[in-house]
């Protein structure tokens, strides 16, 4: 009779003995859809400043600072962010976790944060020619109680700055940018 806690361990051990040979960062578009996911969501480990931008309820832009301290963690295969910033003028505080699937291959993620009574989570894909990260989230929207669909664009301009945002689709049915987060790796 086989054991499958130890088939499990097995094949974790074997699948993890396959990933400990990574390849070194590539910096052409070319040269990243050659890279693995793992490599990819090394882009973002680090300590970043950031600016957040948002709309307030008079239709006036809001900019606040924050900062995020991303990092790799269960063998190098789940981002791990933490961020720390004021959103609306009040403290905010968020947690992402990013991975790959291999399975589905497409990026998920799930999220929480102080201003949420629930998780948000979502899955997409990355570009390597426009070095953008796409993600579908799906989350309540505390305000009615009812289930909301929005898009999480991260772009990448070069390797210490990129520009994520939530896209949202308006009663018109157009998508309007809802907030966008500018980040700079800290130096």
């Amino acid at each position: 009779m086989q054991n499958p806690f130890l088939t499990a361990l097995l094949t974790l051990t074997l699948h993890s003995a396959g990933m400990a040979q990574q390849p070194a960062p590539a910096s052409s578009a070319a040269e990243q859809a050659a890279l693995a996911p793992q490599d990819i969501l090394k882009k973002w480990v680090g300590t970043w400043d950031a600016t957040i931008e948002s709309t307030g309820r008079d239709g006036k832009t809001i900019t606040s600072p924050a900062k995020a301290t991303v990092r790799l963690a269960y063998g190098d295969r789940w981002l791990i962010t933490d961020f720390d910033g004021k959103f609306m003028g009040a403290p905010f505080t968020g947690q992402e976790v990013l991975g790959y699937d291999p399975v589905a291959k497409k990026y998920i993620a799930n999220w929480i944060d102080s201003a949420a009574t629930s998780f948000s989570s979502g899955e997409g894909t990355f570009d390597p020619k426009t070095n953008t990260l796409i993600l579908v989230m799906n989350g309540r929207d505390d305000s009615t109680g009812k289930m909301a669909t929005w898009r999480q664009v991260d772009v990448w301009k070069d390797a210490d700055h990129h520009e994520w945002s939530i896209r949202v689709k308006g009663n018109d049915d157009q998508e309007k940018i809802q907030m966008t987060i500018r980040y700079s790796r800290h130096r």
